[in-house]
């Protein structure tokens, strides 16, 4: 889309879905997952290499392998002064925290610290090409941390992504803003700012009016959905929608195990010993993430860390129901195959079969 609209196109890192013919950049480079780290400064030469490959228009994705596991401490020097397990705490999702915990905790934030000096490196890289005030620069990242309650779920930890957009002139610096947005944003947004024509078909809408201080009108629901992780493992299709403050997942295998439960947890021995004497809001939570019912319904003003379901409570009936109906809606609107019954075991045993 942005090639016919006069836009030179690259790709830094691992495209990480298939087919790759469907995405035929004008440059590539490092076309893997580099898991073990080789050479991160590469990525911020081979985009002043194409920053410096033309004067059109371009749109470039740069895919850095931070903060995969492994969560290595220290990479090439970075971070300079690497966190420890006592420096920090364990994730408020996790619901329990011990010295295991924290270590690898301290590892993913000195991923996430080794990460922000290489996007310093990439920044410096467009500043010198003197382009910088002329290109919108949008971070992100894919999904939760690997940890407790975070990939492989529909909770707030599996879900919730940095996103910061710069633009030096064209967005008002220093806000952060709280409404509900989403990757399937992004298209849109830079199909508006490159001019190009806007497909209405697209589920997001572009995030420009919010380039700017004021309240434009805006989405009042956000929804998401989890399959399974890769096609091999993990199966445990999930949808959810949340407003803002309340949470409803929809399991589409209720009563079964999930299976990323144990796996998570045999990642991290100590969490399954401290789930022994947590609290008991904690407990039940994991209870019902190992086994799910159909709905899940969470309130997240009161309970930010969704250990607490409120789906069986009648007192809050009308937002289970109310949030039900419109996920449905959404579902039916996008054409969710697993709708059907018959699809979600079929689905469930392919991916068993590999």
């Amino acid at each position: 889309r942005l090639a016919a609209a006069g836009y030179r196109t690259g790709l830094i890192g691992t495209l990480h879905v298939n087919p790759d013919g469907a995405f035929p950049c004008d440059f590539k480079r490092l076309g893997i997952s580099n898991f073990d780290r080789k050479d991160l400064a590469a990525y911020a030469r081979h985009a002043a290499e194409f920053f410096a490959a033309g004067d059109a228009p371009f749109f470039l994705s740069v895919n850095y392998p931070e903060a995969h596991d492994p969560r290595l401490r220290q990479v090439d020097g970075l971070p300079a002064t690497p966190l420890d397990a006592a420096d920090v705490r364990a994730l408020p999702g996790f619901g329990v925290d011990t010295p295991e915990l924290r270590g690898h905790v301290a590892d993913y934030y000195n991923c996430l610290m080794r990460l922000d000096a290489l996007v310093g490196d990439l920044l410096s890289s467009l500043e010198a090409s003197g382009k910088a005030r002329d290109t919108l620069v949008i971070f992100m990242g894919d999904h939760g941390a690997d940890m407790l309650r975070g990939k492989r779920t529909c909770y707030e930890g599996g879900l919730r992504i940095p996103l910061i957009a710069r633009w030096p002139g064209r967005i008002a610096a220093g806000q952060a803003r709280d409404e509900l947005v989403s990757s399937v944003d992004l298209v849109p947004t830079l199909l508006d700012v490159a001019g190009a024509a806007a497909d209405p078909t697209l589920p997001g809408r572009s995030l420009v009016p919010l380039f700017h201080e004021g309240t434009p009108p805006w989405r009042t629901l956000l929804f998401a959905e989890y399959h399974t992780q890769a096609t091999t493992r993990h199966v445990y299709p999930q949808r959810c929608v949340r407003d803002g403050r309340w949470k409803l997942v929809e399991n589409l295998l209720p009563d079964e195990v999930n299976p990323g439960h144990d796996y998570t947890l045999e990642q991290f021995p100590s969490a399954r010993e401290a789930l022994a004497t947590a609290p008991a809001a904690v407990r039940a939570g994991y209870a019902t993430m190992r086994r799910p019912p159909r709905y899940e319904l969470y309130d997240l003003a009161a309970d930010p860390s969704e250990f607490t379901d409120r789906a069986a409570d009648p007192a809050h009936a009308a937002e289970r129901d109310r949030l039900a109906t419109a996920l449905d809606a959404w579902r039916r609107d996008s054409g969710d195959p697993l709708l059907d019954p018959a699809m979600v075991r079929r689905f469930q045993e392919e991916v068993r079969a590999h």
